[in-house]
């Protein structure tokens, strides 16, 4: 049977073998490991993990999909090396579904990047380690060393993103029109949090407050969090100039922030 890409779907079928290689290789992913992949598509990346000895569970929400990989790996199936699950992957609940060490392997439609990654880093119940295939803009975005964003602060605060390799669009079918990238994220824990005190949902607004208006500095969208007065102590606390924007504060110096403004009493 066959079937072809559905664009309400964002789908754009890995046509490279080598290329799942490399995402197979860059997360170290080994026999015995457990893999959740998200839109297996045809099973380009599928067939990877298995040829690695992954052990693998495959939520697609296409359904033609589904029909088409339980004919492909009938026999993976029946030894137990794969399961399939129809659904949406954002509807998917890693605490009931996923034993205590897993890894993600995915390749990601563009418009459910932030909340593909929200729902999992954000979960108590993680990933020790994602290898995504994302479009090649957001692979920068995230990996930033420069000048930094609300998606690759947010993707900071719980692991260590890195851009891979860019994968051009003639490896997809239906060709899309811009390149993609794969990322590795890989340490993934709450640490940040818990060594800093800080309350996730606090940061986030602080974060997102940063970022509100790109063009003013940072100590100006941020006095809707907290008094001038305490901005400046903290400013001069942690030694950010007062000319700084929102993209030039470090990960750290977000967490400062947001706990001297939680904690002014500690300045």
């Amino acid at each position: 049977m066959s079937f072809i890409a559905k664009k309400s779907l964002g789908q754009n079928f890995l046509h490279a073998p080598h290329v799942a290689g490399m995402m197979i290789h860059a997360a170290q992913i080994k026999a015995g490991d457990m893999v959740l992949e998200t839109g297996p598509g045809k099973g380009a990346l599928t067939s990877a993990l298995l040829e690695a000895g992954a052990q693998v569970i495959a939520v697609e929400k296409d359904i033609r999909s589904v029909d088409f990989l339980r004919e492909k790996y009938s026999a993976e199936l029946k030894d137990g090396k794969i399961k399939l699950i129809p659904g949406d992957i954002l509807d998917f609940d890693p605490i009931k579904d996923m034993p205590d060490d897993y890894v993600i392997a995915a390749n990601i439609p563009y418009y459910i990047t932030g909340e593909f990654l929200r729902k999992f880093l954000e979960s108590e119940h993680q990933p020790k380690k994602m290898v995504l295939m994302l479009q090649k803009e957001v692979a920068k975005r995230i990996a930033a060393d420069k000048k930094e964003s609300i998606l690759s602060i947010s993707v900071k605060a719980y692991g260590k993103p890195h851009y891979v390799e860019t994968v051009e669009a003639r490896h997809f079918r239906p060709i899309p029109k811009v390149d993609s990238a794969v990322v590795l994220i890989d340490e993934i824990s709450k640490d940040f949090f818990i060594e800093n005190n800080l309350n996730e949902s606090h940061f986030f607004a602080i974060v997102k407050a940063g970022f509100a208006h790109k063009r003013k500095v940072l100590i100006k969208n941020l006095q809707k969090t907290a008094e001038k007065e305490i901005l400046e102590k903290i400013w001069n606390k942690i030694g950010i100039s007062s000319n700084a924007r929102a993209e030039d504060i470090t990960l750290d110096n977000w967490g400062q922030i947001a706990s001297f403004i939680a904690t002014p009493n500690l300045l």
